[in-house]
């Protein structure tokens, strides 16, 4: 019985700089932090529910909904970047609404694109059977039926079927 172990992930230098350098930013920028920690909770669970390799649908979500909470950030920022202002637009549910609604958007945009990318896939999936279909039939009219490796043979290899016996003396 085989156990599966889990890997183990170091983390690098250049995580634990990243780390240092966001905390340092969110204690500076703390009313734009507030706005992101609430506005990108959509980002938080689509990275917790994506279980793709690529992360690919917390990209895109994690995208629009950072767009989403663009415009809040940056009225708090003109307006003097105090916890007090990042607050009050938190509270309103207009604010909400257009950031979670951004991130929607973006999962409709994974939903979409995944539709397309899949159908477009399995189109030319088909289009590549049908033209290996094709090349297999010239073969067997340039070479004869001996080429598809169907016909039964002697003891000696040779085709036994009366028909590619003709086609071979020809």
């Amino acid at each position: 019985m085989a156990v599966k172990r889990k890997k183990r992930r170091k983390s690098g230098w250049k995580f634990q700089v990243l780390l240092i350098v966001s905390i340092l930013t969110s204690i500076v920028f703390s009313a734009i932090a507030i706005i992101l920690a609430v506005g990108m909770i959509p980002t938080v669970v689509a990275a917790i529910v994506d279980k793709t390799e690529g992360k690919m649908r917390t990209m895109t979500v994690g995208a629009i909904n950072f767009a989403g909470c663009t415009p809040f950030m940056i009225d708090v920022f003109k307006q003097g970047n105090s916890i007090e202002t990042a607050i009050t637009y938190i509270v309103q549910p207009q604010t909400i609404v257009v950031m979670y609604f951004a991130a929607g958007m973006g999962y409709t945009i994974d939903w979409a694109m995944t539709g397309i990318v899949s159908s477009l896939m399995v189109q030319k999936g088909k289009k590549r059977r049908k033209d290996i279909i094709k090349a297999q039939k010239d073969l067997v009219d340039r070479w004869g039926p001996e080429v598809t490796g169907t016909l039964t043979l002697d003891e000696y290899g040779f085709p036994k079927d009366s028909v590619a016996m003709q086609k071979a003396e020809e």
